[in-house]
């Protein structure tokens, strides 16, 4: 049986680097740098539960949070962002040499927040782009209220008339 707990710093290190590795530079707000660690170390606790018997109870909102955090990221493909999640397979293969029973009860639990993840990252996006959508209709509403005030306007001057005295009669 594999002791991920050994290891638990080193493959965080490793992990969260991964992640920060698509910047130039790595984020040096301490709110941005604490948020992503405090995901990936919740969800790695969470596979390490798991591994010795637990449950996936409870890894929702760490997942959640950390594909939030991915899905604002226009240069990442919903791929990229669920991959980050699976590049963990590939960190605890270089750490441990597991027998092909622990690879494969590791890799399903992995696959499992995997999936969890994309869920969770599609829902994201979707919401990202509806509040995208709302904000072009908004923007439309006022080019459309600018358009009728230039012709209220256009036709009242040609009329002779004050547009403005015309519009506080009613």
């Amino acid at each position: 049986m594999l002791n991920l707990k050994d290891k638990k710093e080193e493959i965080l290190d490793l992990w969260q680097d991964k992640i920060f590795e698509t910047y130039p530079v790595k984020p040096s707000i301490p709110e941005i740098v604490g948020y992503v660690e405090e995901c990936t170390e919740k969800i790695f606790d969470k596979i390490i539960d798991v591994y010795n018997g637990g449950s996936f109870e409870g890894v929702e909102e760490a997942v959640d949070d950390l594909m939030r955090y991915l899905a604002v990221d226009a240069k990442l493909t919903p791929g990229q962002s669920v991959g980050y999640i699976l590049f963990l397979k590939e960190l605890i293969l270089k750490k441990f040499s597991p027998s092909f029973e622990e690879f494969l009860k590791i890799d399903n639990i992995i696959d499992r927040l995997a999936c969890m993840a994309f869920d969770m990252y599609s829902k994201c996006r979707e919401h990202i782009y509806e509040l995208r959508l709302e904000q072009k209709e908004e923007e439309k509403r006022m080019l459309e209220r600018v358009i009728y005030f230039a012709e209220v306007s256009k036709t009242a001057k040609h009329l002779n008339i004050d547009p403005i005295d015309d519009v506080d009669a009613d």
